[in-house]
């Protein structure tokens, strides 16, 4: 199994293919299977490498509170690439996942050949809507009172970033069912938290100058983050997604992989 030792949290990733790295991250609540219907069509022409953050998959979960946040997963991300002798890739993730790579890029913006921003609210700093953090709230305290399939059940009735995939077909929601069954309760609990209490300031952003992808599904809740954080990007291209929600690379994999292959190559062009 794939890991890297970083302090004392162990980081699992998977790579495929050979060539220019590109290193992506997904969503809350996600494992590196969210990235099934990509690895084909991107290692390809690329070292695809995708992880864990801590807290989710087959990476640790310490018990500490503190031990989490979206900078300390960018950190890890840091780590990462340094222990794989990465210098520089492409970096990017999906809902936190882009989150994750929009500080990892505030950050080490010389290890970023190309930033994609994929359905993510939280890369844009916007403050969470009450209904959101209630509804987050409410699944920290399902955790760690009843356990994930408490979780799954609440979330995927009440999670609409779920909606598309929810609603799809009962193998879907099975699919998203038994993401959340794999979940450590600590760990998920513990990043929720870090989430809420996070602060971004949207004008930030705008120091960002590598080459930009902003990616969402028209039926993304996330959309108009994704608007405002093209908007604050100057140079960022935006791509959004017909018939997509919040999990686009689910829902229209084979125009998610075109829209971020078109990106990449006019860059190597």
């Amino acid at each position: 199994m794939p890991t890297v030792r970083l302090n004392d949290v162990t980081i699992y990733y998977e790579s495929y293919g050979k060539g220019f790295p590109l290193v992506l991250a997904y969503g809350l609540g996600g494992n590196t299977g969210m990235w099934a219907g990509q690895v084909e069509a991107f290692a390809q022409h690329y070292r695809f490498i995708v992880w864990d953050p801590r807290g989710h998959g087959r990476s640790a979960s310490p018990p500490q509170r503190e031990h989490y946040g979206l900078q300390i997963s960018a950190e890890d991300l840091r780590q990462l690439l340094d222990q794989l002798a990465i210098a520089k890739a492409y970096v990017g993730g999906q809902s936190m996942g882009g989150g994750i790579a929009a500080r990892f890029a505030l950050t080490y913006p010389e290890r970023v050949a190309a930033l994609l921003i994929i359905d993510s609210a939280s890369a844009s700093g916007l403050p969470m809507s009450a209904a959101m953090r209630a509804m987050r709230q409410k699944t920290i305290e399902l955790a760690e009172t009843q356990g994930m399939e408490a979780v799954a059940d609440y979330a995927i009735a009440a999670n609409p970033n779920l909606k598309t995939q929810a609603e799809a077909s009962p193998e879907a929601r099975q699919r998203l069912r038994r993401m959340f069954l794999d979940l450590n309760p600590t760990g998920y609990a513990n990043t929720i938290r870090a989430m809420l209490e996070e602060i971004f300031p949207t004008e930030q952003l705008s120091v960002l100058s590598m080459p930009t992808l902003v990616l969402a599904g028209e039926q993304d809740p996330a959309l108009e983050a994704a608007r405002i954080t093209h908007h604050q990007m100057p140079g960022s291209q935006l791509v959004i997604l017909p018939q997509a929600g919040h999990l686009s690379n689910w829902d229209c994999p084979e125009a998610f992989n075109a829209s971020v292959l078109a990106f990449l190559r006019q860059l190597e062009l």
